[in-house]
C-alpha cells in the first residue's frame, strides 16, 4: 500500500523542489568531496547514494487533444543498501510525481512541484501496474550526498544504465568519461517560500564556484511530459 504524509490544508503532500545542477570532471571529484567535508563535517557526514529509479507511463494513451496534458509520468525511486543492494527488505521505495517546472527565467534555481508517497509494504511495481502504468525506462544513480545547514542536500553521483531490465548488478556508466553530476536541492513547503529558498541556493552556490559551475537547468529538459510515439 502506498501512502504519503498529507498537508494540513490541501490533503495533498506537495512541496516545491528548488535545485541547481552542474557537471564535474572525474579528476576534480576528490577536491569537491574535501570541500564538502569541510563545510558539512568530517568523512562520516557523507551518506551513500544508491538509487534505482524506474519511470512509468500510462498503459493507455490518451487521445490527441487537451486532455493529454493531464497525463503524468510516475517515478518509482528505490533506495538500496549499498552494502546489500539485492536485499529488498533493506530497500525503501517511493512513488514520485514531479510536476512541470516553472518557465520563469528570473528564478535563481529550477523550481517544480513534487509529490512523494512511500510504499510501506507489498510489491511497488505491481502497485503501479494496478494503477494503470507500465515500465518506460530505468537507471541507477550511485554516489554520495551531504546535508549542508540541515537544509541543502548536495548530491554527487554518476548515472548508470542497466544492461538487463530490473537487474541492478548489470549497471554500467552512461558517461565514458566517468563525469559526476552535482545537484543541490532544497524544499519549499509552499509557493510563498520559493523566492527565499532560491535566494539561499544562490548563496550556497558561491561556496562551490572554484570546483563546479552550478546552473539553472532549462525548464524544457525537466518537463514531465509523456513521450508518446
Amino acid at each position: 500500500m502506498a501512502t504519503g504524509k498529507k498537508s494540513a490544508n490541501t490533503g495533498i503532500p506537495t512541496h516545491y523542489e528548488c535545485s541547481l545542477h552542474g557537471l564535474l570532471a572525474n579528476d576534480h571529484e576528490p577536491q569537491l568531496r574535501t570541500r564538502l567535508e569541510a563545510l558539512c563535517g568530517d568523512t562520516e557526514s557523507a551518506h551513500h547514494e544508491l538509487h534505482h529509479e524506474i519511470s512509468c507511463i500510462p498503459c493507455v494513451e490518451t487521445p490527441v487533444g487537451p486532455h493529454r496534458r493531464e497525463d503524468h509520468m510516475l517515478r518509482l525511486r528505490i533506495e538500496l543498501d549499498p552494502k546489500d543492494p539485492l536485499n529488498s527488505n533493506k530497500a525503501t521505495s517511493n512513488i514520485c510525481l514531479l510536476g512541470h517546472p516553472e518557465p520563469r527565467s528570473g528564478r535563481g534555481a529550477s523550481v517544480r512541484p513534487a509529490i512523494f508517497a512511500q510504499v510501506f509494504s507489498g510489491n511497488a511495481p505491481q502497485f503501479l501496474s494496478l494503477l494503470g502504468y507500465k515500465h518506460n525506462f530505468e537507471f541507477v544513480r550511485k554516489g554520495y550526498w551531504f546535508l549542508y545547514r540541515n537544509t541543502f542536500k548536495v548530491i554527487v553521483s554518476q548515472i548508470n544504465r542497466l544492461e538487463r531490465q530490473g537487474d541492478v548488478q548489470s549497471a554500467q556508466l552512461i558517461d565514458p568519461q566517468a563525469s559526476w553530476i552535482v545537484q543541490i536541492t532544497a524544499d519549499a513547503l509552499n509557493q510563498e517560500q520559493v523566492p527565499r529558498t532560491c535566494e539561499q541556493l544562490e548563496e550556497v552556490k558561491a561556496l562551490f564556484d572554484d570546483y563546479v559551475e552550478l546552473v539553472v537547468v532549462d525548464h524544457a529538459y525537466l518537463e514531465n511530459r509523456i513521450p508518446y510515439s
